[in-house]
């Protein structure tokens, strides 16, 4: 060990070195006599979906804001680090952070704003204002927390996807069901094997759950207990018992009749998912489901699960196989024509896809089930895990955290980004949300004086000022 290198305690929660690395740079490139740096994040123009579901700020703000986040041993921890890192200790902000330990005790001088959780805006539109409230050296601080801050874009993005689906689910199921109560958890997560880190889980996984009400990802719930619902693990979401390949094949291919008696003895009742494609799923639902134990299955006070999860040459696609499982049941199982002229099977049987499955695969399913002729309702649910919390990223719905007015020697300056590329223009001047005859618009803070700020201030000098439980969010996002 170098003799001149401090024995420091690595703190990995350390808001001095949550930042990237050129904004350690950031606090003395602002021009002289700036006091307060006000900035704004955005879904662009050009994003996936036309609206960007806000949700996962007060998480952030909990987990990294709030309190006293500021110490002197994370201060030299910081400066320790911008001297292995970019060469020269001299090139973070000590005086700054020192400024905020001593004279606000370590709590962070900020006032953020944002448009309340769950909420629907159209992109286009600024969902949260940051703005330091300590004129004498703090101007640099807005900036400083960009990264961290715009992580919200993640859970945010998950919430649209998901409400998205819903969206396309409802419309298909009004059209074809006589019983919509189901819609809540027609679209489950899947998805907790398939990302990057426990933390993407828990927070993807709680995007998923502002619009529905199954998941199978388990740490999900544990988040939102912790930052939304007072440690609260009741009523935020439900799964079934399931069976996965390792169950369906423990007999090998003559045993699985026998795993599926013994599967119906031990669960008698409630709703059980069954996979269906270890060896013939054709067996499987011709077979197995509408004859041998077609009666078993008949008397159960529940509803069985044929959960299809591969396609063949035969049935190629997803939506194929699914018509042709819903034939299978219909000839074998039996059912009625509902008043809207569509089947439904006998609702004992439902059928899931669980594959590989986006939006766009589930649309599919949806149209080829109603051009069969075959009410929505006959699906349990969609069960979606890498293309629900894995295959989005910031520029799904283009999320950008920009300034757009600086205050120096007293006077505010609007500030504005006009690349040549127009869709990344930046908005300028002090803003807030507004709605006009119904409709969110941003503007200037000094324009339309009689209508309300849409966002509501949510922390305030390292003080989390407004608090949302997660069914105000499920209300606010409800369709």
């Amino acid at each position: 060990m170098n003799i001149n290198e401090p024995e420091i305690n690595i703190i990995v929660d350390n808001i001095c070195a949550k930042t990237d690395s050129y904004k350690l740079n950031h606090w003395n490139q602002f021009p002289k006599g700036t006091q307060v740096v006000h900035s704004y994040l955005e879904a662009r123009k050009g994003a996936k979906f036309p609206y960007t579901v806000f949700f996962g700020l007060q998480a952030i703000l909990k987990k990294n804001l709030v309190g006293k986040v500021v110490t002197r041993e994370k201060i030299e921890q910081a400066s320790f680090l911008t001297r292995c890192h970019l060469g020269d200790e001299k090139r973070f902000n000590r005086a700054g952070w020192e400024y905020i330990l001593n004279k606000h005790g370590g709590y962070l001088p900020l006032r953020i704003k944002a448009v309340p959780e769950g909420t629907p805006v159209p992109v286009d539109n600024i969902l949260m204002n940051v703005e330091n409230l300590d004129e004498g050296n703090c101007g640099w601080l807005t900036n400083y927390l960009e990264s961290i801050l715009t992580h919200v874009w993640y859970p945010s993005t998950v919430a649209t996807l998901s409400r998205t689906v819903k969206q396309d689910i409802s419309e298909f199921l009004n059209a074809t069901a006589e019983q919509t109560g189901g819609l809540n958890f027609m679209l489950h997560d899947f998805g907790y094997r398939g990302v990057s880190s426990d933390e993407s889980a828990e927070i993807g996984g709680a995007g998923h759950l502002v619009n529905f009400l199954g998941t199978d990802t388990v740490p999900s719930l544990l988040f939102i207990a912790k930052y939304y619902n007072n440690g609260k693990l009741e009523n935020i979401a439900y799964s079934v018992p399931a069976t996965e390949h390792s169950i369906m094949t423990a007999l090998g291919k003559d045993g699985e009749s026998q795993v599926i008696e013994n599967l119906l003895t031990e669960y008698p009742t409630g709703i059980l998912s069954v996979v269906a494609d270890s060896y013939d799923i054709y067996n499987f639902v011709d077979n197995f489901v509408g004859n041998k134990f077609k009666d078993r299955i008949l008397a159960r006070e529940g509803v069985f699960v044929v959960r299809p999860d591969s396609v063949d040459p035969t049935y190629p696609t997803p939506e194929a196989l699914m018509v042709r499982i819903f034939e299978s049941l219909w000839q074998n199982i039996g059912g009625t024509v509902n008043s809207k002229g569509y089947k439904v099977i006998n609702p004992k049987v439902k059928v899931l896809w669980g594959d590989g499955i986006d939006a766009t695969g589930i649309h599919k399913i949806l149209e080829a089930t109603v051009t069969a002729g075959y009410s929505v309702e006959n699906i349990a649910t969609f069960g979606m895990g890498g293309g629900l919390l894995q295959k989005v990223n910031r520029d799904t719905q283009r999320f950008a955290f920009k300034s757009s007015a600086q205050k120096r020697d007293g006077v505010w300056h609007d500030i504005q980004k006009q690349p040549k590329d127009t869709t990344k223009t930046s908005k300028a001047g002090r803003l807030k949300l507004v709605k006009i005859d119904g409709q969110y618009k941003t503007v200037k803070v000094d324009e339309y004086p009689e209508l309300k700020d849409e966002l509501v201030t949510v922390f305030e000098n390292g003080i989390l000022v407004k608090e949302y439980t997660f069914d105000e969010i499920r209300k606010n996002a409800a369709l």
